[in-house]
């Protein structure tokens, strides 16, 4: 989910860099876990269409693959449900874009860091904004990494004046965020689509084949085997949620195309902290709804 930017992330906070990393750490064994086991289901599910027996006739081999791949789904389900990626994903990726904004604040001078203040009075602030995140998200292990809360690019960029500030934040922050958002829009809503296909032709391929298992003699149990195969389709599509994230990402383009109009009218340093204060909870707001749908689940 996170958006990437032409600013490095070795620019940024270490709490962020941590976060971040932690996050797609969990992102990965979550997304991975649940992958294995629709994968497993659907395995049974097949093996149970037809039987194979060798030997005296006794043993089913199908059979045994069936039990193999279910113990092989509670294995996963049972890691997921163990360690949670999901909260260490979710949590991290909160922890990581919230510091992420408050560097930006404390780059270009929004608030609460106007640059009208004393230079260790915003240091203070900052870290102290940042030690109350951290200790928000207290239970999220972050990942070991050697950085410092204050970047040599985030100093330099606040000592900038008022015009190289707004260039590098509309070019490096609300640009780039825009058009990530509007890339992933487009991807989020061609998936759906494609996923919503495949589904229908599940749904009709189960159907075909329940209505030739009524009126045609056959061992054949394809009908079981396609509804088991379109709801692990169903959940792979709720654990993406891609409709819904192309919404967000839709909504948020929207938004940083109005609070882009306003930072290039701000013409001083108080107007200026302001509307980047607003264009940072636009932002924000986009991962407050990623953050929604995934605690849906």
């Amino acid at each position: 989910m996170a958006a990437p930017s032409t600013v490095p992330d070795s620019s940024m906070p270490q709490l962020f860099q941590a976060a971040d990393a932690a996050s797609l750490e969990g992102q990965r064994s979550y997304v991975g876990g649940i992958r294995r086991r629709l994968l497993y289901l659907v395995i049974a599910a097949v093996s149970g269409v037809v039987t194979w027996r060798v030997g005296s006739g006794h043993l089913d081999v199908l059979g045994l693959v069936g039990m193999v791949a279910f113990v092989g789904a509670i294995i996963e389900e049972s890691s997921l449900w163990r360690r949670r990626p999901d909260k260490a994903w979710y949590d991290g990726r909160a922890v990581a874009e919230s510091a992420k904004t408050l560097a930006w604040k404390y780059s270009v001078g929004g608030l609460p860091f106007p640059i009208g203040i004393a230079a260790n009075e915003a240091e203070r602030g900052l870290i102290d904004k940042l030690d109350e995140l951290k200790a928000q998200f207290s239970a999220l292990e972050l990942s070991p990494v050697a950085a410092p809360q204050i970047s040599d690019w985030m100093s330099g960029q606040r000592s900038n004046s008022l015009n190289e500030r707004r260039k590098t934040y509309l070019e490096e922050r609300l640009l780039d965020q825009q058009r990530w958002y509007a890339m992933k829009a487009r991807y989020n809503k061609q998936r759906s689509n494609h996923w919503r296909f495949a589904l229908f032709v599940l749904e009709f391929s189960g159907a075909v084949a329940s209505l030739i298992t009524a009126v045609v003699k056959t061992e054949l149990m394809l009908g079981p085997a396609l509804a088991m195969i379109a709801g692990a389709a169903i959940a792979w599509i709720e654990t993406k949620q891609h409709d819904s994230l192309a919404r967000a990402y839709s909504a948020a383009c929207t938004d940083l195309a109005n609070a882009e109009a306003k930072l290039k009218m701000a013409d001083s340093e108080e107007l200026w902290c302001r509307e980047v204060d607003d264009a940072e909870e636009a932002i924000s707001r986009e991962h407050v709804v990623w953050l929604a749908t995934r605690h849906r689940l």
